[in-house]
């Protein structure tokens, strides 16, 4: 396959998502191809359209919201200019491999309509960054596979290869209920954010918000009607004054922040085996599938 030109369209609450876009712009660029890679906060923040034309194959990523994609990432869709069959992969992160992360349909059949012909899809199981922190070593691990998956990904994607997830009835079922659940549990989970004594009004949160729901006023930090759930205002704070009235039990306690424990050398991925029992024992098939 003749390529010149590569694009990544992707959305990252507090940077799962991100870093296997970057895994992915990696390794096309390793192999030869000029790859950009562009965050859809800044297109849909400053109301552009999507520059589509200058590229041969264009890739899509998203996390996994209540088995499906979050609002701001159908909302990018919805701004995607019509295509004449571009070839098009996907990739979605997840904390957890139940279930394939859900349904594919929704994003795949969105972008099929408007002329972007899916061919290639991936699910990246990285740390869960709500209600339960996973061990470094699980979090180390979970990186160095995605890195194996990313890798072979981008050899079937520059090959050619099909791969598609299939959907039976009940996963769409059950996601186009979930997603319709997580759109409405969005908003209540925004609605009930506050910023307590220690906030420094720094504006950080206001500046980093995708979907700008985080204002100022009268020397308060105001959250609004447009969240979208990516959590990234209350990891990212620097004085973690960022809690939930109602639903606190979501928040970690101590934080998020991926790139510490996968920068640490001292850290070994080696927290799943074919030993492993319990809860984490159905990730083994994933982790041992590259």
């Amino acid at each position: 396959m003749h390529v010149q030109k590569i694009g990544i369209f992707y959305f990252s609450g507090t940077g799962n998502t991100k870093i296997v876009a970057n895994l992915y712009a990696n390794e096309f660029q390793y192999k030869g191809f000029n790859t950009n890679l562009i965050p859809i906060e800044n297109i849909l923040r400053k109301n552009l359209n999507p520059s589509i034309s200058d590229y041969d194959i264009l890739g899509f990523g998203h996390p996994v919201h209540a088995f499906s994609a979050p609002k701001i990432f159908f909302d990018f869709l919805d701004r995607l200019p019509d295509v004449d069959n571009r070839k098009t992969f996907t990739f979605k992160t997840a904390g957890d491999p139940i279930c394939h992360g859900g349904s594919t349909s929704l994003v795949r059949n969105g972008l099929n309509k408007k002329g972007y012909k899916v061919f290639h899809e991936n699910l990246i199981i990285m740390p869960a960054n709500v209600v339960v922190k996973y061990d470094d070593s699980l979090v180390k691990q979970l990186y160095e596979v995605a890195v194996k998956k990313v890798k072979r990904g981008t050899e079937e994607i520059l090959s050619g290869k099909t791969k598609l997830q299939k959907n039976n009835l009940w996963l769409k079922i059950g996601t186009y209920l979930f997603n319709k659940a997580e759109c409405n549990g969005a908003f209540y989970f925004g609605k009930y954010l506050i910023a307590s004594d220690s906030c420094n009004l720094c504006g950080k949160c206001i500046k980093e918000c995708p979907t700008r729901n985080i204002s100022k006023q009268n020397e308060s930090i105001i959250f609004g009607n447009k969240c979208t759930f990516c959590m990234r205002c209350v990891y990212n704070c620097p004085e973690r004054a960022i809690s939930n009235k109602y639903m606190n039990f979501f928040i970690i306690k101590k934080g998020y922040n991926i790139l510490n424990i996968i920068n640490d050398p001292k850290i070994k991925g080696n927290y799943i085996s074919h030993k492993t029992k319990g809860f984490f024992k159905h990730f083994y098939n994933y982790m041992s599938d590259y």
